[in-house]
């Protein structure tokens, strides 16, 4: 106990957003460059439930320095000749959770099948890419309606639950927890936005620490927005996974609805899910030794579902505003989980210690309760529950299906302007199933945060 009441003394994520720093910004267009600092330490207590297989850190740290650069060159009608950059550095310190730095090649570029060393730092660039917008080109069509880019930039479908986050971070590269790179690279997206439309068609390809495990998504994205009381969105993806020997397709079909049922009743009630079907030729199964994509041989057209439902209320009208929601979702056994990314906590990476570390979103089962309170004016609580359970527990060469529960409790202090605080305590009690995947651990998992962000 007295182990992490030092760690959470040295718990710290420190992030500062991009710098509004203007170089030029007159009839010629504008030029601002800014720095991005993040830093991340988390504390565990009884790590993994306490799998006798890892041994990993109790305490670990990681930070990443991102500069930036962003401009544009006016053009007629208010169009604009844009661009931007940015490098990222990486660090950490330790050994995390998901055992990635543990157990090393399963997940990683190198081929030395060994325990990364306790420091693992690396630098690459993250945003490279030059785009067009018309301004008032189409004036029948409003300001900015279409929007040309390539390069590497980010990229997020709806929720971000198949599509948002295209660059592995862990491993090598260091601060998986952080997770700052998230471009697609080698990207080309066409975007035209009109009278509630919005219309998209892009190549993606996605960044992973290990070659193999390489993809390129190629895709078309329709939205619809009516009086902000009902959004709708069918997006049609191929991912064509062509980093390892043998090529799989997945064609993945995606409807999203997001809507108020009742808006002069119920005006703080809405209802959102999203259904997902596909056709592939390849599996997704996770190896319970070392959580990464299983090749299983061309399976034929196989046909696979998932997706979630979420109903969510907020009491406006009593004091601290709660907005409580519930949410089901399931990913079957195969569900291509693409390269989903974070929007919030527990969405998508489900739960801050089971979605940050150990899974991924196939084969999957989730009831998620949340409540989120606002008790004074720039405070927000988030107490979240989740139970899992498995699709099917052969996967993890389990017998039961229930794997257990989690609860997180985070909360996020907006300061001022400047300064964003938050502090989190999350705990695993692990089910039948969990103890088997984690080799017989049995016992609480507790893990502890802080967090702090500046913006100059």
């Amino acid at each position: 106990m007295r182990r992490f009441a030092i760690g959470l003394i040295v718990l710290g994520y420190t992030s500062m957003t991009y710098a509004e720093y203007t170089v030029y910004d007159g009839e010629y267009g504008f030029l601002s460059a800014g720095l991005q600092i993040q830093m991340a330490s988390l504390g565990e207590i009884n790590n993994r439930s306490g799998d006798p297989t890892y041994q990993l850190s109790d305490i670990y740290w990681e930070h990443t320095i991102e500069p930036n650069i962003q401009g544009a060159i006016n053009l007629p009608k208010g169009s604009q000749l844009y661009s931007g950059f940015s490098m990222i550095y990486s660090a950490m310190l330790g050994h995390d959770p998901s055992g990635i730095t543990f157990r090393g090649s399963p997940h990683s570029t190198r081929d030395d099948f060994a325990a990364y060393p306790d420091y693992k730092d690396w630098m690459m660039s993250e945003q490279m890419y030059v785009g067009w917008r018309s301004g008032t080109l189409f004036g029948q069509l409003g300001e900015n309606a279409i929007d040309l880019s390539a390069g590497s930039q980010d990229y997020k479908l709806g929720t971000g639950l198949l599509l948002a986050n295209g660059t592995d971070d862990g491993g090598f590269r260091g601060s998986y927890w952080i997770g700052s790179r998230t471009v697609f690279i080698n990207t080309m997206i066409a975007r035209i936005n009109t009278n509630g439309f919005k219309l998209e068609g892009f190549y993606l390809e996605n960044h992973p620490r290990n070659p193999d495990n390489r993809k390129r998504y190629t895709g078309m994205n329709i939205e619809y927005n009516y009086q902000d009381l009902a959004n709708f969105g069918f997006s049609y993806i191929n991912d064509d996974d062509y980093g390892g020997s043998l090529t799989a397709e997945t064609d993945a079909y995606d409807v999203r609805i997001d809507f108020k049922p009742l808006p002069n009743a119920l005006p703080d009630l809405s209802i959102s899910t999203e259904y997902v079907y596909q056709v592939n030729n390849k599996f997704t199964d996770v190896d319970p030794q070392a959580p990464t994509l299983y090749w299983y041989g061309d399976m034929g057209h196989k046909t696979v579902s998932g997706g979630f439902g979420q109903i969510e209320y907020k009491f406006a009208e009593i004091p601290w505003q709660p907005t409580l929601s519930y949410r089901y979702a399931i990913m079957q056994k195969g569900f291509d989980f693409m390269n989903f990314g974070f929007k919030t906590w527990g969405t998508w990476f489900q739960g801050e210690m089971n979605g940050e570390f150990i899974f991924d979103n196939t084969d999957l089962i989730t009831n998620t309760t949340r409540l989120v309170v606002t008790p004074i004016e720039r405070v927000t609580m988030n107490l979240i529950y989740l139970n899992y359970k498995f699709d099917d527990p052969q996967v993890w060469n389990v017998e039961s299906s229930h794997h257990g529960n989690e609860v997180d409790l985070v909360a996020d202090w907006s300061v001022n302007s400047t300064v964003d605080l938050a502090a989190g305590i999350e705990t695993f009690i692990p089910d039948e199933g969990g103890k088997q995947v984690f080799s017989g651990g049995n016992k609480m998992w507790v893990q502890g945060m802080v967090y702090a962000s500046f913006k100059f």
